[in-house]
């Protein structure tokens, strides 16, 4: 990062907070209970840390605006410091690693760092498989429809013939966004009814390679099991696409983190 660009971080940082300053003056939402978000939030690919990251985002929305898959939401006021600011609910739609990440590049504010704008520097998490024993490829049970089925409830952009019979097809016309959201759910009928679920690893957006995020292997007991590997990003597709939700995402923390035994699983 050029000086000038470390000098224009600090001064938005600046006018940020005087801008929270302003509000609690006036009487508004923010204020001493507010000083920090309720929990911690998956933040958009490219999020510098919690703390710079609550200076720096003026809550504009670009990134949301941008997002091809509608992953990106904005905090309400029950995200208390983080009202406004945007972050990812994963089970309701995952970051899907989008090649150019036009999230970051949209960012206006430095909030989602410019110069981490490829896939060897998104760090937004790291999964977990929380409940093994409830793993469908675990105890041997098929994927069941409505786990499909959620999904299309989850995709903004088809229509509702669409999603009512659970049947798209991409048009050359569709815009980016939607063919990519499309594609997504045509990938993931493939799964339909499949006897050994895999939706979670077949899925998984790393690239360039996704089984350096995230495997099958054979479980203990019989079954299997999806294993989270070193390259995981916390992306979250795989907490949205799991149709169980046997996976969670810890924000903030790293591969090293989590297994190799500084927080454990839960």
């Amino acid at each position: 990062m050029t000086p000038e660009e470390k000098k224009r971080r600090k001064f938005i940082q600046q006018m940020s907070g005087l801008g929270v300053l302003g509000l609690v003056a006036a009487g508004g939402i923010l204020g001493g209970p507010y000083l920090k978000a309720a929990e911690p939030r998956l933040r958009p690919p490219g999020a510098v840390p919690e703390e710079e990251y609550v200076g720096l985002c003026i809550k504009c929305g670009q990134c949301l605006q941008v997002c091809p898959y509608d992953s990106i939401k904005l905090e309400d006021i029950d995200g208390k410091a983080g009202v406004g600011m945007a972050y990812i609910e994963p089970r309701d739609r995952g970051c899907y690693l989008c090649e150019a990440f036009p999230c970051i590049l949209a960012c206006p504010s430095g909030a989602l760092d410019h110069e981490h704008d490829s896939i060897e520097f998104i760090h937004m998490g790291i999964a977990v498989v929380h409940d093994p024993d409830g793993c469908l490829a675990k105890i041997g049970k098929p994927v069941p429809d409505s786990a499909i089925d959620r999904i299309y409830e989850h995709t903004k952009v088809i229509t509702q013939e669409e999603r009512r019979t659970h049947k798209v097809t991409i048009d050359p016309n569709d815009p980016e966004k939607v063919e990519l959201q499309k594609a997504l759910l045509q990938k993931l009928e493939k799964h339909r009814g499949e006897e050994v679920c895999t939706i979670c690893a077949d899925l998984c957006p790393f690239h360039p390679d996704h089984t350096l995020a995230i495997g099958m292997v054979d479980a203990k007991g019989g079954g299997m099991l999806p294993e989270i590997r070193e390259a995981c990003n916390g992306c979250g597709a795989c907490v949205e696409l799991c149709p169980v939700d046997v996976i969670k995402i810890i924000p903030r923390k790293t591969y090293a983190d989590i297994y190799g035994g500084k927080v454990e699983n839960a």
